[in-house]
């Protein structure tokens, strides 16, 4: 018979850091890869149709406000076909868009806000 410890193979740190090795230049190689194509332009809208805004619902429902031409729409989105739900007013939605309001600050000043004590005055944002 033979020897039954050199039938069996041995996992040593050698293998274990070699598979970690290989899992970080995959990882690596795809963000590369992810980047190179989104300056290219892949995944990006082209075109006369603009989403605007979405509001999940459910895990397989949305509604969307997508924009083509000057006219915006609400558009259900779930398991069956698409669904125009209402034409909603271009004017309306430029008034109330976020980029519309008043800017929120730097995120240093919303988390100096969100952390500061109960009893403390809220600080005003800076113009």
């Amino acid at each position: 018979m033979g020897d039954t410890a050199a039938a069996l193979p041995t996992l040593g740190w050698g293998s274990l850091a070699m598979s970690f090795a290989s899992l970080g230049l995959v990882c690596v190689l795809a963000y590369v890869a992810l980047k190179w194509l989104a300056g290219r332009g892949v995944g990006r809208a082209l075109g006369a149709v603009k989403v605007l805004a979405r509001c999940p619902l459910e895990p397989r429902r949305s509604v969307y406000l997508i924009e083509t031409a000057g006219r915006c729409f609400l558009v259900g989105v779930g398991d069956g076909p698409m669904s125009l739900l209402a034409e909603v007013d271009a004017a309306k939605v430029v008034e109330l868009s976020p980029t519309a309001a008043a800017p929120r600050g730097s995120f240093a000043e919303v988390l100096a806000r969100v952390l500061a004590r109960p009893g403390a005055p809220p600080t005003e944002p800076k113009p």
